[in-house]
């Protein structure tokens, strides 16, 4: 008689996560709000990078959390140090988006100019960010904590899937932002960037999810 914690052989593969499962409508939710805005003729093409740079935050936040949850003891030693390497990623990312898409930044150090340009990138875009940062919440606690994903979890798995799945998400949104630019059409092309992205990020949600599950 085989032991109880044999797995069977023929176990189907894992299925991707459905579409219609509460988070990836939370997802999907929360980036029609930078697509009203594109299409009420409020958000340019930079409005919308530095939204996706952002989102990119968000899901190094969320990425940190499971790393405490699943790590326990070793997040103690893991989640610095990924705080602080996906900071610097970060850091460059903001570095490229704002130098190809926005203007520079006038003068050096952290002067009152400085703060007032972040300030005005950011603030437009709270309800958008608050958006975002809510369905990637239903997502952590629906997914990784309701369905036990954290049981099957590991550090080094966590920490990678963050850089993953920004990789597939900016190469589309970069690929869409400088087609946006040379159509010179900045609703329909910006509406077709934020469609691009949509279901490239659907498409990793839901393969995430079925690889974890």
């Amino acid at each position: 008689m085989p032991p109880q914690s044999a797995v069977p052989a023929n176990l189907p593969a894992p299925q991707p996560l459905a579409l219609t499962s509460p988070s990836a409508l939370a997802l999907l939710a929360a980036n029609l709000v930078p697509l009203a805005g594109v299409l009420l003729g409020q958000w340019k093409l930079g409005d919308v990078m530095v939204l996706f740079w952002s989102e990119s935050a968000i899901i190094g936040f969320y990425a940190a959390l499971k790393m405490a949850v699943a790590g326990k003891w070793a997040a103690l030693f893991a989640v610095p140090f990924f705080v602080g390497h996906f900071g610097g990623f970060m850091a460059v990312h903001f570095m490229f988006v704002y130098g190809l898409f926005l203007d520079g930044f006038t003068g050096g150090g952290p002067e009152p100019g400085v703060q007032a340009a972040l300030t005005g990138l950011f603030m437009p875009l709270w309800p958008a960010l608050a958006a975002l940062f809510a369905s990637h919440g239903v997502s952590f606690a629906v997914n990784f904590l309701g369905q036990r994903e954290y049981a099957g979890a590991t550090v080094q798995n966590l920490m990678a899937a963050p850089y993953k799945r920004i990789i597939v998400m900016h190469l589309t949104i970069i690929f869409g932002g400088a087609l946006a630019m040379l159509l010179k059409t900045p609703a329909p092309a910006l509406a077709l960037l934020i469609l691009l992205k949509i279901a490239a990020d659907l498409r990793a949600h839901t393969r995430e999810h079925a690889a974890a599950g």
